[in-house]
């Protein structure tokens, strides 16, 4: 994982991290069943040893506990440090662990002490060892702080950043909204000014989706043809994501002319591909062509899930379409699936809409019969429907019957 420079390191193997046992416990979580209990059991078998164990099967045991507990790991490294250089010495890979430990139990100062111990020893370290620590400062909104260790920091200590070191600063510029840095770093990457570590899909997955959640569409419609005249296919989860987004934008052309290239490309739609553009295709007001896509879809050979009708569903009953809705509906369970909660509560507030009290008896009786429990959705429905027709006594018997439920839980 990373060389250890000529000069002999300066003590041995001691240097635990101040106090990080204590405050880190309780943080990174208990352990639990037999896997932890193994792991802890056979390290320290293997630091009762001391020389006669090796230090890889310490540091390999030593992330088996990481795994399960980040407090258990930190207090075993500390036994190890307290050991001393003449019964066993740390690695950088031992070092790797406990940063790792220390950044996802959220304490990123004793994560960047036990670097400073890495440094301090002579080890050279590689953009491995620093990824726990980028991931903890972007998510800590702190991706400047980041940006400043991977673009000067690191080459300072002779460690090159690696496309994991770049795609964690681009997503955090991104989950900072500032998209239009993070394509700035992307084309720095691209244009060899990122130390050899082109851009890959996730690269160009991530700016897309930030532009995309900024509201700015064409960027990200821009960015995924650059992303195409690189060279670099996306696979069917950026596809999707990128239908997903030019649908909720109501860019219907441009989504179907994504999924013509994702279909030329050999990367076959899958069912939230289908899902979307059916959504899109709602959204803008064209159902004839959402259903049109659901009959496609079968015939491709992509079953609907749930998800799919229940959002040609919701379509139907807004717009006063429910006896459409329940064909949908039917088809839906001759096909072997279970309507939920949502599908259920979608069509009652069809009926309910339209004043048609008799089907959202019949409806509700059925879904109770399914196993299927009224929430405080549906009886909101029910009461609404009920009101609007004035049947007071109606209303009355469904608010008694939900603060029974709900008062016995």
């Amino acid at each position: 994982m990373a060389r250890r420079v000529p000069t002999r390191p300066r003590g041995g193997g001691g240097g635990g991290v101040p106090r990080s046992e204590g405050s880190i416990q309780g943080r990174g979580g208990r352990a639990g069943g037999s896997g932890a209990e193994d792991a802890r059991h056979v390290f320290d078998e293997l630091l009762r040893r001391g020389r006669g164990a090796s230090i890889y099967g310490l540091n390999r045991a030593l992330a088996d506990v990481a795994r399960h507990s980040p407090a258990a790991a930190v207090s075993r490294y500390n036994r190890m440090a307290r050991a001393g250089a003449g019964k066993v010495t740390p690695t950088v890979h031992t070092y790797a662990i406990l940063i790792g430990c220390c950044c996802r139990a959220g304490r990123l100062d004793l994560g960047f002490a036990a670097l400073g111990n890495v440094v301090k020893k002579g080890f050279r370290v590689d953009a491995i060892t620093f990824t726990p620590l980028l991931k903890g400062l972007c998510a800590d909104k702190r991706t400047s702080d980041a940006m400043d260790i991977v673009l000067r920091r690191m080459t300072e200590l002779g460690c090159i950043p690696n496309v994991f070191s770049y795609n964690n600063l681009l997503k955090g510029l991104c989950d900072e909204n500032r998209s239009q840095e993070a394509l700035e770093l992307l084309h720095m990457m691209a244009d060899d000014r990122g130390g050899g570590s082109p851009p890959d899909v996730v690269s160009y997955t991530t700016v897309i989706d930030g532009f995309f959640k900024e509201g700015d569409s064409d960027k990200a419609y821009s960015t995924y043809h650059e992303m195409l005249d690189r060279g670099i296919l996306p696979d069917v989860v950026t596809y999707s994501s990128i239908i997903a987004a030019l649908c909720k934008a109501q860019a219907m052309d441009k989504a179907m002319e994504v999924l013509t290239t994702m279909v030329k490309n050999g990367v076959m739609p899958d069912c939230r591909t289908y899902t979307s553009i059916m959504h899109g295709y709602c959204s803008s007001g064209q159902p004839k062509e959402a259903i049109g896509f659901l009959k496609k879809m079968r015939s491709d050979g992509v079953e609907p899930d749930v998800v799919t009708y229940n959002s040609l569903m919701d379509y139907l009953c807004k717009n006063g379409r429910s006896t459409e809705a329940r064909k949908i509906f039917d088809s839906m369970t001759k096909r072997g699936l279970k309507p939920d909660i949502t599908t259920y509560g979608t069509l009652l507030q069809g009926y309910a809409t339209k004043g048609a009290l008799f089907d959202m008896h019949a409806l509700l009786d059925l879904m109770v019969r399914n196993g299927i429990h009224p929430d405080h959705y549906v009886y909101n429905i029910l009461i609404c429907a009920y009101a609007k027709q004035e049947k007071v006594e109606e209303v009355m018997l469904v608010y008694n019957r939900m603060d029974v439920v709900y008062n016995s839980v």
